[in-house]
């Protein structure tokens, strides 16, 4: 993705530049078959997308390859795509939920509100944000009430367990009506995909915080949209600080923490 606001690879940009983004999804292997974490754009989006989507991916500059959708990754890595049981969404935007067709037998798992927001749009956001055309074919919903229990001092959802893999959902309510961010277990440590919590690294960065240039006007832009809460910045400055030893967070669209994740997966 090449959005106006978010940085360019050099960590420089402005309001009028475009910057270099990413749609950061976890494929798990859960020893009990395969699981995703957000599925980025579907093949549908890529080959034949609705005039909602052309319009978005136009926007953000999105490429919209074919290659790039989880499903074609997964079978570059060896896997079959049958095996794929369970999807995990930090919410259901077009971006984040559009290759749930691609796995038409996997159990799609997102807060209960996020999916009556899906499934009943309300305003005129919510009616363009999601798309009808990727629930058409009829996902298996598994909702979650994100409360309950507590993860790192934070409301969450109790855990779930899907072989060796445990899995929470932690509330970051405001970019949608029921947007999680999505805790998975990885030995003894925790990898925390955010979501759409914050878009820049640096905005919970608990050494340096700050925002990029253009990052007041984005910022502004999405909370005229969405209701995005600075205090959710906070929070996770404040995980890192008291548990970064123990916690890994990342953010979708933020190349640079996507990077960091990638050499850290070949070093593994």
């Amino acid at each position: 993705m090449r959005p106006y606001g978010l940085p360019q690879e050099d960590g420089t940009g402005g309001a009028f530049k475009r910057g270099y983004g990413v749609v950061h999804c976890l494929l798990l292997d859960t020893g009990d078959g395969l699981a995703l974490v957000d599925t980025g754009w579907g093949t549908r989006d890529c080959t034949d997308p609705t005039p909602a989507v052309r319009q978005f991916a136009s926007i953000v500059h999105a490429a919209l390859d074919p290659e790039e959708t989880a499903v074609r990754q997964v079978c570059h890595l060896g896997y079959n795509p049958s095996d794929l049981k369970h999807i995990f969404l930090t919410h259901l935007h077009l971006d984040h939920a559009g290759g749930l067709p691609d796995f038409p037998q996997a159990i799609v798992h997102a807060s209960a509100s996020e999916i009556q927001a899906f499934l009943h749009p309300r305003t005129l956001v919510e009616w363009r944000a999601y798309r009808p055309e990727h629930r058409a074919y009829g996902p298996k919903w598994q909702a979650h009430t994100p409360q309950g229990s507590q993860w790192f001092g934070l409301e969450s959802a109790p855990p779930i367990r899907i072989g060796e893999t445990e899995i929470v959902f932690v509330p970051f309510v405001g970019h949608t009506r029921g947007h999680c961010a999505v805790a998975v277990r990885v030995g003894d440590r925790w990898l925390l995909h955010c979501g759409d919590a914050y878009g820049y690294c640096r905005q919970a960065d608990p050494v340096q915080p700050y925002v990029h240039p253009s990052g007041r006007l984005v910022e502004w832009m999405v909370t005229t949209g969405f209701k995005l809460p600075r205090k959710h910045w906070l929070t996770l400055r404040r995980l890192q600080e008291e548990h970064g030893d123990l916690v890994s967070a990342f953010c979708t669209h933020d190349a640079h923490e996507f990077g960091i994740a990638r050499r850290s997966n070949r070093a593994r």
